[in-house]
């Protein structure tokens, strides 16, 4: 072991590999959000949001790699890591104003978008756990050994993909554009995490690569301050050990169910075409749906002790046909209450979304058919000797479009309203221009009884 360690020490070092005037110098420069950072920003958060609204991994991922929010996190960490409080002012400052503009630009994305459904990458990120925490802990480790090297690597990008802090934001936006406020805060939540672990590791590294100190702070006020922050840490971190509590037991009790569920409900004759476990207060409800063979009450009664037993909070609802017709055919309608629900749903709501397509385009086309209300007057002002006008559109039986029919009525020729087969043609030109339609059937008719106009 003594003959290791030199090779170890040597391997595992880091402090002579650092730059720390460089790395304050570069890190200071990306903290500031004007100009065209912020305009980046707003840019990566609409990409963001429409790869969230549309379930794409990818273009979240895309949108994560322009991001410019690590700025002003590793900017805090830095200030704290070496008591800088000007940096570590500025830096809050101008986090707030990204987190502000990030939210707003999102939450004016959902709610003009036409897709409101909350997708799978939306609700991921409003159930922070205690791997988050590890996550955001270890990449902001990564991002600040990477920065404080002399010779520079492309591992930021990579830290803002794995600590995800655009995807949280978005999902925030969502939240406050629907009112659905546990998405809000979920993701709120998660985002504060990321920041705070983030600056921590930030913090950490700088300290321990000796970085020079801004000022000079009392042993005693300075431990006074890690006190607070170590209170406050804890605080942020709690919560999500809990929800990675909760979630680890779900999911070892569902496995345990689910195995019982496999071993134990069997009778000759008869499937689980669904199995089903819903947690309502903490507990789980499990729903079978069997097909086929009746299975005795009695056995059924053996099936729910049996979980009782295996999960004591457990409760079991089993659904199956009975004997007569009437049960076959309610068997038959909570089989595909349970099985074809979901999907027709989904498909139902693919359904209304393509219809509510449709509508707004067939609406856009209509509004582009209408003639101006306008135009009759329009007319009249093109001729002494016009009265007015009878228009419409018109459908051939050959044709799927409408073509604008315009009928001119003129006054009948005396000595002061003339006009001539050169006035006609050029408002037949006007007309034609005016409309947009080259095609537009236009008609000229003189009228014998003065006053006749329509």
């Amino acid at each position: 072991m003594e003959i290791l360690r030199p090779h170890l020490i040597e391997r595992l070092q880091i402090r002579d590999l650092a730059d720390p005037e460089s790395t304050i110098e570069g890190i200071k420069k990306d903290i500031e959000f004007r100009g065209f950072n912020l305009w980046i920003l707003v840019f990566s958060i609409v990409i963001a949001s429409i790869g969230l609204n549309v379930d794409s991994t990818a273009i979240v991922i895309g949108a994560m790699l322009i991001s410019p929010l690590m700025g002003p996190i590793m900017g805090f960490g830095l200030g704290v890591g070496i008591n800088d409080a000007g940096t570590v002012r500025k830096s809050l400052t101008n986090l707030g104003v990204a987190v502000s503009i990030a939210v707003l630009s999102s939450a004016i994305y959902f709610f003009i978008s036409p897709i409101d459904e909350a997708s799978n990458e939306l609700f991921a990120r409003t159930n922070p756990t205690f791997l988050d925490v590890l996550v955001a802990l270890f990449g902001g480790l990564t991002g600040i050994l990477a920065g404080s090297r002399k010779e520079k690597s492309n591992v930021i990008p990579g830290v803002a993909i794995a600590t995800a802090l655009m995807p949280p934001l978005c999902t925030a936006g969502f939240g406050l554009a629907n009112g659905q406020w546990d998405y809000f805060f979920g993701a709120f939540y998660l985002f504060l995490i990321n920041v705070i672990l983030i600056a921590t590791a930030t913090s950490l590294v700088v300290r321990y690569l000796n970085f020079p100190q801004a000022t000079y702070v009392d042993p005693a006020r300075e431990l006074k301050y890690k006190r607070y922050f170590a209170a406050a840490l804890l605080a942020m971190v709690i919560p999500s050990g809990w929800i990675f509590y909760k979630t680890v037991s779900e999911t070892v009790v569902t496995s345990r169910i689910n195995g019982y569920v496999v071993e134990h409900a069997k009778f000759p004759g008869t499937e689980v075409v669904k199995s089903e476990i819903v947690w309502m207060s903490g507990a789980p409800h499990v729903h079978l749906v069997l097909l086929g063979e009746f299975v005795p009450q009695p056995l059924v009664d053996q099936w729910k002790d049996g979980l009782t037993k295996v999960v004591p909070d457990a409760d079991m609802h089993v659904v199956q046909n009975t004997k007569d017709a009437t049960g076959l055919a309610e068997m038959n309608r909570l089989i595909d209450l349970y099985s074809e629900g979901r999907e027709a749903l989904a498909l139902r709501e693919d359904e209304i979304r393509s219809l509510r397509e449709e509508l707004a385009v067939t609406t856009t086309q209509l509004s582009g058919l209408q003639l101006p209300p306008s135009l009759g007057a329009e007319i009249q002002l093109q001729h002494p000797a016009v009265l007015g006008a009878r228009m419409g559109l018109i459908r051939a039986t050959d044709s799927e479009g409408t073509t604008p029919w315009i009928q001119v009525l003129w006054a009948p020729p005396t000595d002061s309203t003339s006009w001539d087969e050169k006035d006609e043609q050029r408002i037949e030109s006007w007309l034609r221009v005016r409309l947009g339609n080259s095609a537009a059937e236009i008609k000229h008719t003189r009228l014998e009884v003065e006053g006749a106009a329509g």
